[in-house]
């Protein structure tokens, strides 16, 4: 089974908030124009950095208004508003470009980084733009292609639905289906997050933006993929102990996954991270500083307690809204892989490769839905932790998962998922076509007893890209240029509020 191990942001958002740890979250705006809003919380070091709106309301204040999430009042003595462009406003200057040139080239850049983006419906209107040019362009036509082979109706539903239900035999859990989805579950009709969707709506919603990011992607490069003709089966348990349970009785190695894809009989399996006890903490805690807020009315530490209270309840809201995206975006990647001959299923599985690619589709938590290869500054800090490790710096080590096998706890194998992300990062970006030639002799290879040595998988590597350390020293250098989505932003912010 391929485990996924995604880092427990909600944690360490609890412990920053308690503790006064510099932290970044970051919240995605959909209006025309966005404010970033630096606040130090009253009494810490902690700095929140938003995005969104802002207004003048009176001397010395202002308010801050989060695209679905209310209102703030903030005093400029604790927080700075810095102008800076959003990553929607990047993409409305790549389009307009586009439009004023009318060059089909402009057009497919604007559409790639819509991508990127997380901008589905604007990748759209840049691919149809670019049609009306030149509708017989490479590009293009395989653009097409892909698009029709995933709207082309699955089949198989009900040899599905008694597959999935035979794997986890609870007669309690229903099912609920989307073009390409199956998913089994427990979390009933009680509505959540932003547009109020019940947990298996938004759930299979999210499975559909990353099953079609994840087919557009290998077209804009240069490949089509053949879909699965079957639905990709799904199980979300409500609550993490249910999940817990199921799984150790599979499999007693997933203790700690946050969710899996067992290759075996092909389902990915989720719960509804809300319900962990590290989240109940939380709110516990946000309920904690209202309480501590209405008790403060009328003293001369009102405002800061309105101040903390107000915001750590908006990071629970933001954390309770998001925190499922990037274990699901992860597996689901996975399992896609499996399902598309990008990865075999039943051979030679090496993890670097899997992990690296899930890991570059994935997307990091409390960023909403952000697509496919951007920046994740979680997984880039854990690439310069390894490879400023003599130890564990050397790529041949990576390609034939010998990392992997040094790792002495759980913490070096996660930051391993930051090496195996930055090389396919970079691989996919640079070398697709011989990437993809990779893949594919990954699921060639052939053994007796589902075994090959570390010396072959480097040769196997190596015939792929040539020469390792010059790679190597490519692969570095480009790391060295890759900025996060935030990064523009922090370069203004200096020493902060």
């Amino acid at each position: 089974m391929l485990v996924g191990i995604a880092i427990d942001r909600l944690f360490l958002t609890f412990l920053q908030v308690l503790w006064g740890v510099w932290f970044v979250t970051v919240c995605t705006c959909l209006g025309s124009r966005a404010d970033f809003v630096v606040y130090r919380l009253p009494g810490t070091q902690v700095t929140v950095l938003l995005e969104g709106k802002t207004k003048g309301v009176g001397q010395g204040t202002f308010e801050y208004t989060h695209p679905s999430l209310g209102t703030l009042t903030f005093s400029h003595e604790a927080a700075l508003v810095i102008k800076a462009p959003t990553k929607l406003e990047e993409y409305r200057r790549l389009a307009n470009v586009a439009r004023q040139e009318q060059g089909f080239d402009d057009y497919i850049q604007a559409a790639r980084f819509a991508l990127r983006s997380g901008f589905l419906e604007e990748f759209r209107e840049c691919c149809n733009a670019a049609y009306k040019i030149q509708p017989d362009h490479p590009t293009m036509l395989r653009l097409l292609e892909a698009r029709k082979r995933i709207k082309q109706p699955v089949i198989g539903w009900e040899s599905s639905e008694q597959e999935l239900r035979a794997s986890v035999p609870i007669a309690s859990m229903e099912l609920a289906r989307s073009d390409h989805y199956l998913l089994l579950h427990d979390t009933g009709s009680n509505k959540v997050g932003r547009r109020r969707l019940s947990r298996s709506q938004s759930r299979l919603e999210l499975l559909e933006k990353v099953y079609e990011s994840y087919f557009m992607k290998f077209a804009l490069e240069g490949i089509v993929l053949e879909p699965p003709e079957q639905p990709m089966k799904v199980v979300l348990f409500g609550k993490e102990q249910d999940y817990v349970s199921y799984s150790q009785q599979r499999d007693p190695s997933l203790v700690g996954a946050l969710g899996y894809w067992s290759s075996e009989d092909n389902v990915a399996v989720f719960f509804d991270q809300g319900t962990t006890q590290r989240m109940r903490d939380l709110e516990q805690h946000s309920k904690d500083l209202q309480r501590h807020k209405m008790r403060a009315r009328g003293t001369v530490q009102a405002k800061e307690a309105a101040y903390l209270a107000n915001t750590v309840e908006l990071l629970v809201k933001l954390t309770r809204d998001e925190d499922d995206i990037e274990v699901v975006s992860h597996e689901a990647t996975h399992q896609l892989a499996g399902n598309t001959g990008i990865m075999p299923r039943d051979q030679i599985a090496l993890r670097w490769a899997h992990e690296g690619l899930a890991s570059y589709f994935e997307t990091s938590s409390d960023a909403g839905w952000g697509g496919i290869g951007a920046i994740n500054e979680n997984r880039l800090k854990s690439y310069y932790r390894v490879s400023s490790d003599p130890r564990r710096a050397d790529i041949g080590l990576l390609v034939c998962d010998g990392l992997f096998d040094l790792a002495r706890n759980q913490q070096e194998e996660a930051e391993i998922y930051g090496q195996a992300w930055g090389l396919t990062h970079f691989l996919m970006e640079r070398h697709f076509e011989k990437l993809i030639g990779y893949y594919r002799k990954i699921s060639a290879i052939q053994t007796s007893d589902g075994k090959v040595t570390r010396g072959k998988l480097v040769e196997l590597f190596t015939d792929s890209f040539g020469d390792l350390r010059t790679l190597q020293s490519q692969w570095h250098a480009y790391m060295r240029e890759l900025k996060t989505d935030m990064d523009r932003a922090r370069s203004q912010i200096g020493d902060g509020p």
